[in-house]
């Protein structure tokens, strides 16, 4: 079906129409102002909500009235009502406003949220021929879902909780990191590209003369203090420097313990690595996390499919506007 689209991650907002066979038209992307950047949680949300309703109205000419809109969202959602928690945009602990109901006022239309990785997992389902996989993004955060065909729904999201494996609690150490959710020691607190950034520097100021021998500073002219990913982590990982490899595989390492277990829990024949981070490392990334996972497993019955289990997912920026036009078309159509 016809369906208004968005896609908000931690850094931009994605926009699009899809027409009743789900292609996309109409694209726009801008950037989100979020508390990183100074701003106040309402002010933020102020923001996010002028601009979703500026492209509704920019499009309305291209749609019906009755066009619902799909919101594929970073955090966990109830219902596909009501967003329960917002880290990436607004912090932890701070008061979440109805926002479905603020847009439906603005719109005048029907709103539908489903969280940003479910919407992922629904566009890899249409790439994909196996039964049961797991997506899972590596970026400001950790997140999961899992989709089954033979389940009615298909992706397990029906409990807000259902693949927040990023707050699973991985470190039980006084000085464990905290999470920006706020709890402390937890799975994206440690194996999320943030995670990994904040661990290199700490590592790096521990080490200064091994951190200085290595690419990061010799060839991309970090210091401990301005070592950030994108600039001086990721290239000298690319470029083969084992420095940053080895702090990239240590944050990454409680990650693959947390996906054995999961691929043994559920008996997952897949899984799908997504976000900014690790699709910046690409293979580098899926070798690199796949190899810690078969060195965390000693059970002969799984180690000899962990070699293929892992793959990554594609580098389009608009496939969680394509999962939330799956999802209009496959979910949103058949509902009362």
């Amino acid at each position: 079906m016809a369906a208004i689209l968005f896609d908000l991650g931690g850094t931009y907002l994605r926009c699009a129409i899809s027409g009743d066979d789900g292609a996309l038209a109409n694209l726009y992307k801008t950037r989100i102002e979020t508390v990183l950047d100074g701003h106040e949680p309402r002010a933020v949300w102020d923001k996010i909500l002028s601009q979703m309703t500026t492209y509704t109205e920019s499009v309305s000419g291209l749609t019906i009235l009755g066009t619902p809109v799909i919101l594929a969202f970073p955090g966990p959602i109830e219902d596909h009502q009501r967003i329960l928690n917002a880290p990436t945009v607004t912090g932890g602990h701070v008061t979440i406003p109805d926002l479905r109901s603020e847009l439906m006022n603005l719109t005048k239309r029907d709103v539908y949220i489903l969280n940003d990785v479910s919407a992922a997992a629904w566009h890899f389902s249409r790439k994909l021929a196996i039964g049961r996989f797991m997506v899972v993004t590596i970026s400001s955060g950790i997140g999961s879902k899992v989709f089954d065909r033979q389940y009615p729904d298909c992706v397990f999201d029906a409990a807000a909780y259902a693949g927040e494996i990023g707050h699973l609690v991985v470190d039980e150490s006084s000085n464990a990191p905290k999470c920006d959710c706020g709890g402390i020691g937890h799975l994206g607190a440690i194996a999320s590209g943030r995670g990994i950034e904040r661990a290199a520097r700490s590592r790096a100021q521990k080490n200064q003369a091994a951190f200085e021998s290595s690419a990061c500073a010799r060839d991309f002219k970090a210091t401990p203090v301005t070592l950030t990913n994108e600039q001086h982590l990721v290239p000298a990982a690319n470029a083969g420097d084992e420095w940053a490899l080895t702090s990239i595989r240590e944050s990454t390492r409680p990650l693959a313990r947390v996906l054995n277990s999961m691929v043994l829990g559920i008996g997952l024949q897949g899984i799908v690595i997504i976000g900014g981070f690790a699709l910046s490392l690409g293979q580098v990334y899926v070798g690199l996390l796949g190899n810690l996972m078969k060195e965390l497993c000693d059970y002969s019955l799984l180690s000899n499919h962990l070699p293929g289990l892992v793959q990554l997912g594609d580098e389009r920026e608009e496939a969680c506007l394509e999962g939330a036009a799956d999802y209009a078309f496959r979910i949103v159509q058949r509902k009362p």
